[in-house]
């Protein structure tokens, strides 16, 4: 459990823990983290930990709350003057976005191997990936720029763990790649996958 603070005094305690905690949790990982280490990286006693989470699952949970927003936003598909283009922006957003959250994203999915919430949240943002990319390749399919044979869904969950994949072997057990060539393969990968045809 996660106590609501009442003040901006209490916010900024909270935010300073969860801060500590995230660079406890990327260092140590889930299992190897105590209580006592994030309240030592915070600079504050074991009691002013409990007092605003109850467990480390709690404490946890905050940090990848507070990057969840950042984690779906690099998920969106931005804007560009050809279906190409806006693959290829998509593609180097969510690696962006993936890079920047990738330790954190295995200390989460260290964490689901005993604790369903957990597994919950991971599910939760593959679900949308998909459900986005799947809208984009309808989109693409109804003007004609797609094949139309393919099931959309399908597709997009294949793409999706091809992206994600991809993603989790580069920035977290290291893999190495020139980052242009990484999204210009990823995204001829797409348009070959889709049979993605030039727009008039």
């Amino acid at each position: 459990m996660t106590a609501q603070p009442l003040t901006d005094r209490g916010r900024r305690t909270q935010m300073a823990l969860v801060d500590a905690a995230r660079k406890v949790f990327e260092a140590k990982g889930f299992d190897g983290t105590r209580m006592g280490d994030i309240a030592e990286a915070a600079g504050v006693s074991h009691g002013t930990v409990y007092t605003w989470f109850d467990t480390k699952e709690a404490v946890l949970a905050a940090v990848a709350d507070s990057t969840i927003a950042e984690l779906y936003e690099g998920m969106r598909t931005p804007s560009g003057a050809t279906a190409l283009d806006r693959i290829a922006r998509a593609n180097r957003s969510y690696l962006d976005t993936y890079r920047d959250h990738a330790r954190l994203l295995e200390v989460v999915e260290q964490a689901s191997m005993t604790h369903p919430e957990f597994r919950t949240l991971l599910a939760d943002l593959r679900a949308t990936h998909v459900k986005r990319v799947s809208g984009t390749i309808g989109r693409l399919q109804s003007d004609g720029l797609a094949t139309a044979s393919l099931d959309q869904d399908i597709a997009a969950a294949a793409l999706c763990a091809m992206v994600e994949g991809f993603a989790r072997h580069w920035f977290g057990r290291g893999e190495i790649y020139d980052e242009t060539q990484a999204v210009d393969t990823l995204t001829a990968l797409w348009a070959a996958a889709l049979s993605l045809q030039e727009e008039k």
